[in-house]
Protein backbone atom coordinates (compact mmCIF):
# COMPACT_ATOMS: atom_id res chain seq x y z
CA UNK A 1 0.00 0.00 0.00
CA UNK A 2 1.27 3.62 -1.31
CA UNK A 3 1.06 6.65 1.14
CA UNK A 4 -1.16 8.90 -1.21
CA UNK A 5 1.01 12.14 -1.67
CA UNK A 6 -0.20 15.53 -0.64
CA UNK A 7 -2.72 17.48 -2.52
CA UNK A 8 0.47 20.10 -3.59
CA UNK A 9 -2.46 21.32 -6.18
CA UNK A 10 -4.03 23.77 -3.21
CA UNK A 11 -1.16 26.42 -3.21
CA UNK A 12 -1.77 29.67 -1.90
CA UNK A 13 -3.09 31.82 -5.27
CA UNK A 14 -5.86 33.77 -3.69
CA UNK A 15 -6.17 37.55 -2.83
CA UNK A 16 -6.42 37.46 1.08
CA UNK A 17 -4.61 39.28 2.92
CA UNK A 18 -1.16 38.44 3.91
CA UNK A 19 -2.09 39.65 7.75
CA UNK A 20 -5.02 39.25 9.84
CA UNK A 21 -5.46 42.74 10.79
CA UNK A 22 -7.50 41.89 14.15
CA UNK A 23 -4.63 39.71 15.57
CA UNK A 24 -1.76 41.54 14.58
CA UNK A 25 -3.22 44.89 16.74
CA UNK A 26 -3.80 42.34 19.51
CA UNK A 27 -0.60 41.60 19.68
CA UNK A 28 0.38 44.81 19.12
CA UNK A 29 -1.87 46.15 21.90
CA UNK A 30 -0.38 42.83 24.26
CA UNK A 31 3.42 43.65 23.82
CA UNK A 32 2.93 47.44 23.98
CA UNK A 33 7.06 48.61 23.44
CA UNK A 34 8.21 44.67 23.03
CA UNK A 35 6.17 44.51 19.51
CA UNK A 36 8.57 46.46 17.91
CA UNK A 37 11.53 43.59 19.35
CA UNK A 38 9.42 40.84 18.29
CA UNK A 39 8.71 42.14 14.38
CA UNK A 40 12.43 43.15 14.18
CA UNK A 41 13.34 39.75 15.58
CA UNK A 42 10.57 37.77 13.27
CA UNK A 43 11.73 39.86 10.05
CA UNK A 44 15.64 38.67 10.38
CA UNK A 45 14.32 35.13 11.41
CA UNK A 46 12.04 34.56 8.88
CA UNK A 47 14.53 35.27 5.85
CA UNK A 48 17.13 32.65 7.88
CA UNK A 49 14.38 30.32 8.06
CA UNK A 50 13.42 30.22 4.53
CA UNK A 51 17.02 29.72 3.47
CA UNK A 52 17.08 26.79 5.79
CA UNK A 53 13.66 25.54 4.37
CA UNK A 54 15.42 25.99 0.77
CA UNK A 55 18.55 23.78 1.98
CA UNK A 56 16.29 20.72 3.52
CA UNK A 57 14.44 20.52 0.23
CA UNK A 58 18.21 20.42 -1.72
CA UNK A 59 19.18 17.50 1.42
CA UNK A 60 15.83 15.79 0.78
CA UNK A 61 15.67 16.20 4.55
CA UNK A 62 12.03 16.07 5.80
CA UNK A 63 12.23 16.54 8.80
CA UNK A 64 14.47 19.47 9.22
CA UNK A 65 11.64 20.91 6.57
CA UNK A 66 8.64 20.22 9.03
CA UNK A 67 10.73 21.14 11.88
CA UNK A 68 11.28 24.93 10.02
CA UNK A 69 7.76 24.78 8.47
CA UNK A 70 6.56 24.05 12.17
CA UNK A 71 8.50 26.94 13.64
CA UNK A 72 7.40 29.69 10.98
CA UNK A 73 3.91 28.93 11.03
CA UNK A 74 4.19 29.10 15.05
CA UNK A 75 5.99 32.98 14.70
CA UNK A 76 3.50 33.90 11.33
CA UNK A 77 0.49 32.76 13.74
CA UNK A 78 1.85 35.46 16.39
CA UNK A 79 1.61 37.84 13.91
CA UNK A 80 -1.36 37.09 12.43
CA UNK A 81 0.23 35.92 8.84
CA UNK A 82 -2.37 33.73 7.21
CA UNK A 83 -1.31 32.90 3.95
CA UNK A 84 2.10 32.37 5.48
CA UNK A 85 0.32 29.97 7.62
CA UNK A 86 -1.64 27.89 5.25
CA UNK A 87 1.65 27.91 2.87
CA UNK A 88 3.54 26.41 6.30
CA UNK A 89 0.76 24.07 6.85
CA UNK A 90 1.01 22.23 3.48
CA UNK A 91 5.05 22.14 3.82
CA UNK A 92 4.50 20.47 6.71
CA UNK A 93 2.27 18.26 4.89
CA UNK A 94 4.39 17.50 2.47
CA UNK A 95 6.80 16.69 5.11
CA UNK A 96 4.92 14.22 6.64
CA UNK A 97 4.45 12.21 3.07
CA UNK A 98 8.22 12.31 2.80
CA UNK A 99 8.15 14.28 -0.54
CA UNK A 100 10.17 17.34 0.53
CA UNK A 101 12.51 16.50 -2.49
CA UNK A 102 9.62 16.78 -5.60
CA UNK A 103 8.78 19.88 -7.60
CA UNK A 104 5.26 20.32 -5.89
CA UNK A 105 7.35 21.00 -2.89
CA UNK A 106 10.13 23.46 -4.32
CA UNK A 107 7.35 25.71 -6.00
CA UNK A 108 5.80 25.60 -2.46
CA UNK A 109 8.93 26.30 -1.04
CA UNK A 110 9.31 29.54 -3.40
CA UNK A 111 5.60 30.31 -2.31
CA UNK A 112 6.78 30.35 1.10
CA UNK A 113 10.08 32.11 0.35
CA UNK A 114 7.85 34.80 -1.71
CA UNK A 115 5.06 35.50 0.84
CA UNK A 116 7.45 36.10 3.69
CA UNK A 117 9.02 38.85 1.46
CA UNK A 118 5.50 40.41 1.03
CA UNK A 119 4.52 39.82 4.70
CA UNK A 120 7.56 41.42 5.58
CA UNK A 121 6.77 44.40 3.32
CA UNK A 122 3.67 44.69 4.48
CA UNK A 123 4.65 44.29 8.67
CA UNK A 124 6.73 47.55 7.79
CA UNK A 125 4.13 49.41 5.55
CA UNK A 126 1.80 48.84 8.76
CA UNK A 127 4.65 49.90 11.26
CA UNK A 128 4.72 53.46 9.21
CA UNK A 129 0.99 53.67 9.59
CA UNK A 130 0.55 53.88 12.83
Amino acid sequence: MTTPEPNSSRLIADNSPSINTEQFEEMRDLLEEDFHDLVVTYMADSQARVAQLQQAQADNDNQAGFDVAHTMKGAGLNLGLTRLNALCLQVEDICRHQTIATEAAAELISQVAAEVEQSNQDIQQRLLIK
